[in-house]
């Protein structure tokens, strides 16, 4: 890939820069040809098949000669061209969160808008300059579709039906060993599914669909890990229904497998089915038991022990609703879906989650907030500064910001010291050739090519110092073709890089210093509190204790505190230098949450799809909401010592197992009527997703604490 894009800007940008040069022969032009050319092909660099790749670029240059344009109209004055590289600044780094080639042209679009307002112009150049965009971008699509553009493999449908069938796999057989392929095979789809950011992924129906599968996948995993049957239950449904869902959950794994690689879809009615006839048999046999003098306690553990393969069933359904939309297929609608399904399609479909994700990122906990603003006013003070201190190249202060300034101050600051470094490198180097080479232009001409292309094989493969010096030799080269200035050139870089990189670090400082490791914690208590309100109405449903609550409102609610969370992960993974806090225990947090969320959705469907509420029993209620308010309170604890709050309680207490089934128990006494039956049932599966729910918070202690650690920690550190 980097050969082939280094290879590509080779040919490419000289080509375009001998047509600027000695063919068009317009100044305005000129700049905006070579350095779109650059912006396109090495700063945005689209993948995927030809078609909508060459689609891709020529959305680029459209939406390029928007900004360019819009720069042009706002140079005029220093602070003009500064307000406006707040706002499209801020608008370009927050569109990042729609993904896939949205945020790869982000990089080559602010670099045009950067040009175009550190370049005064009046309203009349703007033909020249949108033109000479505008022609880059044709230049850069057909190369960029002709030129080494070897058909990529699209991986990911493979790679997904395998992760399933290592799930299915691990469903029939849960040893260790098939466990642990299972996660490996989910781990390599989710890195395939991270590739799809060259490919038109995103915000569609069937990126979505891939995203939601895979935390399912993680979830079936976990169950299977860490499944609700206590190990004492003597008695065992092992009923035929029993045998027969687990079958059906196979058979459908197997066949969302298959439709990811073009085969059949799976039948979901049959899971559906299979999922109430063995709901009917099991209350049929805690009947039967009961009424055979067994021990209420011993058939409460019964019941326990298939509870994992209901919640199985339930994520299995979701697998293959979510493989169906992922291949291309008509989901049909009929049986109640999982609430993760992505059900709108078209453009209604992706206009709805445009929305949804600019909500859930347009608050103040959202890291991408956070991230979005501070770039936005480290390049508006960039451009502020270097048109009132008049630098010869005013863009490479910007340019120095841009590519300096992270997500802490501390790793702003070490790659300050890499992009000073770098440049200081490459301009021994470049200048060292131009000293040599003096006033003549054909061994500049001849260089060229060469230094393009070690500038973009750079870029992506090695160390930010040298990807720094390569790019600062292809300036020197570049300048001197355009204004013969000798090695001096390298000293104005080096000059504007430590201006730019001074903004950097001060925003870092300013702004939010301590980085994605606070920022995670702030984002996982955030989803934590909206996942225990969900919670809590999820279970008043099922308790018969609703009340004004809208659930579909809370829902809403953890979602976009999830997305928040993932975003703060996905920073905290990608930030260079030290890792104060383990990935795999920051991971372990989102998913918690996650956990939850499958906790209050199961307890949904069993209130309102399958209609077991605890309503015939009010004091079994009671006491069961009171084991559940601590559970909650738990969960609200660990959210408030993530925020940092030192005022936050500690644990509320434990949750009583003794409790749960003496509530449950004293439901059974109600006798042998239908209301009062399914009200003791609705109690059994509340109980179980309590003792589940705090199992799962004390798992959490360490990882918590970690993370709250890691946050404490000051930002120089």
């Amino acid at each position: 890939m980097a050969l082939r894009r280094g290879a590509r800007a080779a040919v490419v940008i000289p080509v375009a820069f001998l047509l600027a040069r000695f063919v068009i022969a317009d100044a305005q032009a000129l700049i905006f040809i070579v350095f779109g050319c650059f912006a396109l092909l090495v700063m945005a660099d689209f993948g995927g098949q030809r078609w909508p790749r060459s689609l891709a670029y020529l959305g680029a240059a459209i939406a390029g000669a928007i900004v360019v344009a819009l720069g042009t109209l706002v140079s005029a004055t220093a602070a003009g061209a500064a307000a406006a590289m707040l706002v499209v600044g801020f608008g370009l780094s927050l569109a990042a969160i729609f993904g896939g080639y949205v945020a790869i042209a982000q990089t080559g679009l602010l670099l045009a808008f950067v040009i175009s307002v550190l370049l005064p112009a009046p309203a009349s150049a703007i033909s020249e300059r949108v033109g000479g965009w505008m022609l880059a971008g044709l230049i850069a699509t057909v190369g960029a579709s002709f030129l080494w553009s070897r058909p990529v493999r699209d991986d990911l449908p493979s790679r997904a039906a395998a992760a399933v069938l290592a799930a299915a796999t691990a469903v029939s057989d849960p040893s260790r060993a098939a466990r642990a392929d299972a996660r490996a095979a989910v781990q390599a789809a989710r890195k395939e599914y991270g590739a799809t950011v060259r490919r038109p992924a995103g915000l569609s129906r069937r990126d979505r669909a891939y995203f939601e599968m895979f935390s399912e996948l993680d979830q079936v995993i976990e169950l299977i890990e860490s499944p609700f049957q206590a190990p004492q239950a003597v008695v065992r449904p092992c009923t035929e229904e029993g045998k027969r869902l687990t079958a059906a959950v196979l058979d459908a794994l197997r066949a969302s497998a298959a439709v990811l690689n073009g085969g059949a879809a799976p039948d979901l009615h049959a899971v559906d089915e299979a999922r109430r006839v063995h709901r009917a048999a099991l209350d049929r046999w805690v009947a039967d038991q009961l009424h055979a003098g067994r021990p209420a306690e011993g058939v409460i553990d019964g019941h326990d022990y298939d509870q994992t393969l209901r919640v199985v069933s339930y994520l299995a359904v979701g697998v293959g609703g979510n493989a169906v939309i992922a291949a291309g297929g008509r989901l049909d609608m009929a049986i109640q879906l999982p609430a993760v399904i992505p059900r709108r399609a078209g453009a209604g479909g992706v206009v709805l989650r445009v929305m949804r994700t600019l909500r859930a990122h347009l608050e103040p906990q959202s890291s991408v907030l956070h991230n979005s603003l501070r770039l936005a006013v480290g390049l508006a003070v960039s451009v502020f500064l270097a048109r009132t201190l008049g630098f010869s190249h005013a863009f490479w202060v910007v340019l120095g910001t841009l590519q300096v300034l992270r997500t802490s101050a501390l790793g702003t600051g070490r790659t300050t010291i890499q992009a000073l470094a770098g440049s200081s490198l490459g301009v021994l180097v470049g200048g060292l050739f131009a000293a040599l080479v003096g006033g003549n232009t054909l061994v500049m001409w001849v260089a060229l090519p060469f230094t393009v292309f070690l500038a973009a094989y750079a870029a992506t493969t090695v160390g930010f110092v040298l990807s720094q010096a390569a790019f600062s030799v292809n300036l020197i080269i570049v300048f001197n073709l355009i204004s013969p200035a000798g090695w001096q050139v390298g000293l104005v870089r080096i000059e504007d890089v430590a201006v730019g990189a001074a903004v950097s670090v001060a925003a870092g400082v300013l702004l939010w210093p301590r980085g994605a490791r606070q920022e995670l914690a702030r984002s996982v208590s955030s989803f934590y509190r909206a996942t225990a309100a969900y919670l809590g109405a999820a279970f008043d449903m099922v308790l018969g204790l609703e009340g004004a609550n809208d659930i579909d409102a809370l829902r809403r609610r953890a979602v976009r505190a999830r997305d928040r969370a993932g975003e703060s992960l996905e920073g905290l993974l990608s930030e260079r230098g030290t890792k104060h806090l383990e990935p795999q225990t920051a991971s372990v947090l989102v998913t918690a949450g996650n956990e939850g969320m499958l906790a209050a959705d199961a307890l949904g469907v069993v209130a309102n799809d399958l209609g077991y509420r605890a309503s015939g029993c009010p004091d079994g209620a009671t006491a069961i909401r009171m084991q559940v308010q601590t559970v909650l309170a738990n969960l609200t604890s660990l959210a408030g010592r993530l925020d940092d709050d030192r005022r936050a309680a500690g644990v509320a207490g434990l949750v009583s197992t003794q409790a749960l089934r003496a509530a449950a128990l004293g439901c059974l006494g109600h006798g042998e009527e239908p209301a009062p039956g399914r009200s003791a049932l609705a109690l059994f599966i509340a109980g179980e997703w309590t003792q589940n729910l705090a199992r799962l918070e004390a798992n959490l202690e360490q990882p918590v604490s970690a993370a709250v650690s890691a946050a404490r920690i000051p930002w120089w550190r």
